[in-house]
């Protein structure tokens, strides 16, 4: 998105930044459930009370922290939130990629209160679409997905997300405009020429900690990811125009994310332009909806399906193609060397070709995400067996504690599962669960009635105020 003097564009999470349209959607029936989408108006009261009800629960709150060797600048150290939604009871979830980019520490918070380490599966940075995975002994609540394309105007539409942190939220609106074409080029590198920036509008409320929630049509459906909002200029704040991510771009990734943890490109091999109202005069064509080819590559697949400079192409296997962007979209996220139907407009006639795109040139070896499923995590054993060491508090500080003994907090592993529960360096530990702690060995020998993945009650002081906090064993 590049910010023009009179306005800017804010990528939805704490830290980072980043947005995307849809192409030929796959069916992966294991690893999400379809559902219809139902055209509807705008829905009653009780209806959204009844949706954001049933629709919470598979909504979780994202949070990692930006790689100091893989970040630059004043990225590095800092928090990245955002939002996720689970498509899979097994623990799959669906974010924005710039929620996770370069982050390690990667947790999930789920809507019980659990929070839960999370790994990435697969993240592609162009369109702006990650798939992690969390390790739960119970089925989770999951998000069914919706068809983008057959989402209409006007339609009713709830976006779930945690804005500055405050979890689960809720808004409402309408689908403001479909198709919607942004420029993301500022936001990427030189080096990142296929950024996709095609977007479903919403005027409901989308801001900084949304990125990756859900946009929820009126059955229930995600339709959309959300991932960034229009701010506006300073003097002229914009309000209620907020970008997602059409689902169909996420469901044709998903099952490649899911398998090989990215998804190779496709290449088609022609140049294409969108179409204004004077071409679309000059070339007499029944509507400005559809891409242009300025030119066919020499030996391309479009050049071996037979397609021309001056053809139209309006559809892609069925779907229509709106705009230059879409069918760059639907191109390059075809899978390589399965056969397309392609309808286009020439000379005036309508007409169908069949083209196979091949595999993209690789631009090198993908590095690991830092907290990739397939890179093994390193559990912190220092102490008593946990990411925490306590030692005895001395006995000119003990007065006043219970039995006049007591253990205080000595050392905590940087963004650990201690410090993550809010423990800091001087706590005094009074209990763990019903188990008064007098001793360290006391602190070991409690902790050591709980199993890996429990969540331990502790009871601590400080400066002189007792309170309970959970910690993850």
């Amino acid at each position: 998105m590049r910010p023009s003097p009179s306005s800017l564009v804010v990528l939805a999470v704490l830290a980072t930044l980043a947005p995307a349209r849809p192409a030929r959607a796959e069916r992966d029936a294991a690893l999400w459930t379809n559902q219809p989408h139902r055209r509807a108006g705008k829905a009653p009261q009780g209806d959204l009370a009844d949706l954001a009800e049933h629709a919470r629960p598979a909504v979780v709150h994202v949070r990692g922290v930006v790689e100091e060797s893989s970040a630059g600048g004043d990225e590095a150290g800092k928090t990245s939130i955002g939002t996720g939604f689970i498509i899979h009871k097994a623990g799959f979830i669906v974010t924005n990629e710039h929620v996770v980019r370069n982050v390690v520490d990667l947790r999930v918070r789920l809507y019980d209160g659990r929070e839960l380490a999370a790994c990435v599966v697969g993240a592609d940075t162009p369109t702006d679409i990650a798939l992690l995975k969390v390790e739960t002994p119970s089925p989770l609540p999951i998000l069914p997905l919706g068809d983008s394309e057959a989402v209409r105007v006007g339609e009713s539409v709830v976006a779930i997300g945690n804005p500055f942190g405050f979890n689960h939220s809720v808004t409402a609106g309408i689908v403001s405009a479909k198709e919607r074409v942004v420029d993301r080029s500022s936001l990427h590198e030189a080096s990142e020429p296929d950024i996709y920036s095609f977007f479903i509008q919403t005027d409901a409320s989308i801001n900084v900690g949304n990125s990756g929630g859900p946009l929820i049509d009126a059955s229930g459906a995600v339709i959309g990811v959300s991932a960034a909002f229009w701010a506006g200029h300073p003097l002229q704040p914009a309000q209620g125009i907020g970008f997602a991510i059409p689902i169909n771009i996420a469901k044709s990734l998903l099952p490649r994310l899911h398998e090989k943890g990215v998804a190779p490109r496709a290449v088609l091999g022609v140049d294409a332009q969108p179409i204004d109202p004077a071409l679309e005069a000059a070339l007499k064509l029944p509507s400005a909806r559809g891409a242009l080819i300025a030119s066919v590559g020499k030996g391309s697949p479009a050049e071996a399906g037979g397609l021309e400079a001056g053809d139209v192409i309006v559809a892609w296997n069925g779907t229509a193609v709106a705009t230059s962007e879409d069918l760059k979209i639907d191109a390059q996220l075809s899978i390589p060397g399965v056969r397309v139907k392609v309808t286009l407009v020439r000379d005036g006639k309508r007409l169908e070709r069949d083209v196979v795109p091949r595999l993209a040139p690789g631009k090198g070896v993908v590095a690991i995400h830092p907290s990739s499923c397939g890179r093994p995590r390193e559990i912190p054993m220092t102490g008593s067996g946990e990411d925490i060491e306590v030692q005895d508090v001395p006995a000119s500080r003990a007065n006043g504690l219970p039995g006049g003994r007591g253990i205080a907090v000595s050392k905590l592993t940087d963004h650990g599962a201690a410090a993550q529960a809010g423990l800091r360096l001087g706590d005094v530990i009074l209990r763990v669960g019903a188990a008064a702690v007098r001793t360290a060995k006391d602190f070991g020998t409690a902790l050591g009635t709980y199993k890996p993945g429990d969540s331990v009650p502790v009871l601590v002081r400080r400066a002189g105020f007792d309170f309970w906090t959970a910690l993850p064993r």
